[in-house]
């Protein structure tokens, strides 16, 4: 567990701005506490930087935070990239073991050290035998790693006909047919290798990193899981075949509450597609219709990160994508039917972000008001960016978003708060960024996720002042981790709607377990599950500041 200290003051000054919104101050203590020494992570990234500037080593890296060994914690799954150069050398990905508050490297002994150009990953229990297993996404051949619920793993990716050979990004897993087992998604981002790289230069002088426009978008994969140990790809059965998107982020939610999940997909300056769920096997892509294929004003945006949930607490999911420097961030607004507005500009959130280039992000109940907030993890791609415009910056800082909830006379509304959080102190280079309750204390941490720099661990300093819950569900039909199973919840007055989904930010995979802030009530009035196979359980009033499991039955 990490010390706190002076919650009282940190949750008076978090709620002031609602109060009186044209006070600005700067905390006296951060929200988040870097706690990288303190947990003895040591991993630095390696992305095989070069002159020439090669596409690739500017992507990643990524990662996943979830519990290999059941015991309750989150362990940490991170991606290495490695030399694009001749070399001896060949770091490796790393998964470290939360032991009480420190993460010990247990990557040899767990057999889980792959040595490709790695990206992203994403963990989920695929074979349904009760331990996540791990899905690793690379330059070149993926990799599946089956966990032997011993503590080491096994890499199945032949056996499993999974190891889509391209430049992957970000992957997710869900049940799409309801069939008891976990299909899996692969975004894939353009046609590359290393001795096709593109030269891309600013003014014909400054060599810098291609954008997606040099290179041919390739389609992503939907794999079918066979039940056996072994998926089929369904990319063109299914109707998800799009030959000419740059997948880079996915989450897999159920946007019209007709409870199928659909598929939603952040692609790089080609329309983001929405695939909704057919109930039969198959999808229609319905991103124009539906309006989040472009932005409000009919672009298509350099779309990185994404999230799904319920912002607004109306009942229903929204959407939200995070996109290139000079593009406003997007947050679309579900009216109940699945369909959406782009409410960015209406919510504030426009203007903060338009010289950030954002990639890893979630929304985060960071103060556990029962408002979801948003998290932004930044860093442009052009090392050399200060070169190009003054007010751009490589490394930047992570952008935290305040939900005002009730207290704005116009509707649902953010106020920026990085600089009142502390966040503005420190600049990063994000990609992958991870969420979860690291210290299983009642609030959502984060792992940032740098490219060709160390990995940080932040703590929630302020989160569990306000009352919370933690819920896990566990799956009995397959389906372990429950995910696409929504709960319903009410305390104090309000409803909150969580959503299981997989997937999610960039390249990363995140806590499956749901976070409830629940401000100041002081119990759950009534809680209720709808599982991932449409089935209701009513389970009633609850405690809080408790972490709760159901299974299903």
């Amino acid at each position: 567990m990490f010390l706190r200290k002076n919650y009282p003051l940190r949750l008076l000054m978090s709620i002031l701005p609602f109060f009186f919104p044209s006070l600005y101050f700067v905390s006296a203590e951060p929200y988040f506490r870097d706690v990288t020494s303190a947990m003895e992570l040591d991993f630095k990234h390696i992305n095989g930087f070069s002159a020439e500037r090669r596409l690739v080593e500017t992507m990643g890296s990524g990662g996943a935070l979830f519990d290999f060994d059941n015991d309750n914690d989150l362990d940490l799954y991170l991606v290495q990239g490695n030399s694009l150069s001749p070399s001896t050398e060949a770091p490796q990905n790393r998964l470290y073991r939360n032991d009480v508050g420190v993460f010990v490297d247990v990557t040899i002994s767990a057999g889980i050290g792959d040595t490709g150009y790695g990206l992203g990953a994403v963990a989920a229990d695929y074979n349904a035998d009760g331990y996540r297993d791990l899905y690793v996404t690379n330059l070149g051949k993926n990799v599946l790693y089956r966990n032997n619920g011993d503590g080491t793993f096994t890499d199945v990716t032949e056996q499993a006909n999974v190891g889509c050979p391209l430049l992957s990004a970000s992957a997710a897993f869900a049940d799409i047919d309801r069939d008891g087992d976990l299909d899996l998604y692969v975004c894939n981002y353009v046609e590359y290798a290393l001795e096709t790289d593109i030269p891309c230069y600013y003014n014909n002088r400054l060599r810098i990193y291609c954008g997606p426009n040099e290179y041919h978008g390739i389609a992503d994969v939907l794999y079918r899981n066979n039940g056996d140990g072994t998926f089929t790809d369904i990319t063109k059965s299914a109707g998800v075949y799009e030959p000419t998107t740059r997948g880079l982020g996915v989450v897999f939610t159920d946007v019209n509450g007709d409870g199928w999940i659909d598929i939603y997909v952040a692609n790089d300056m080609s329309p983001n597609t929405l695939f909704i769920n057919q109930g039969d096997g198959t999808f229609q892509e319905e991103g124009v219709l539906r309006g989040v294929a472009y932005n409000g004003d009919g672009l298509a945006n350099g779309s990185m990160g994404i999230d799904a949930a319920d912002y607004d607490n109306d009942g229903d999911i929204d959407l939200w994508v995070s996109n290139f420097s000079l593009e406003a961030n997007c947050l679309m607004q579900n009216d109940g039917e699945g369909y959406f507005e782009d409410v960015t500009f209406d919510t504030n959130l426009a203007d903060p972000s338009f010289y950030s280039l954002g990639f890893g992000t979630r929304f985060i109940d960071f103060d556990n008001d029962g408002w979801l907030d948003i998290l932004v993890g930044n860093g442009h791609i052009w090392d050399n960016v200060e070169q190009i415009d003054a007010k751009m910056r490589y490394a930047q800082p992570v952008q935290l978003f305040q939900n005002r909830g009730g207290n704005s006379e116009n509707g649902i509304t953010f106020t920026e708060i990085t600089q009142d959080a502390g966040l503005n102190e420190t600049h990063y280079v994000v990609r992958g960024m991870l969420f979860g309750d690291i210290d299983t204390d009642g609030d959502v941490d984060v792992v940032l996720c740098q490219s060709n720099r160390p990995a940080v661990v932040l703590s929630n300093e302020v989160g569990n002042a306000n009352a919370w819950l933690t819920v896990k569900l566990v799956g009995t039909d397959g389906n372990t981790d429950a995910i696409g199973a929504q709960v319903q919840l009410e305390a104090g007055g309000t409803t909150f709607l969580r959503e299981i989904v997989c997937g999610a930010s960039y390249l990363s995979g995140n806590d499956l377990r749901l976070s409830f802030g629940l401000g100041d009530a002081e119990r759950v009035d009534n809680l209720q599950i709808r599982w991932h196979n449409g089935h209701i359980q009513q389970v009633g009033e609850l405690p809080i500041r408790q972490s709760i499991t159901f299974s299903q039955h």
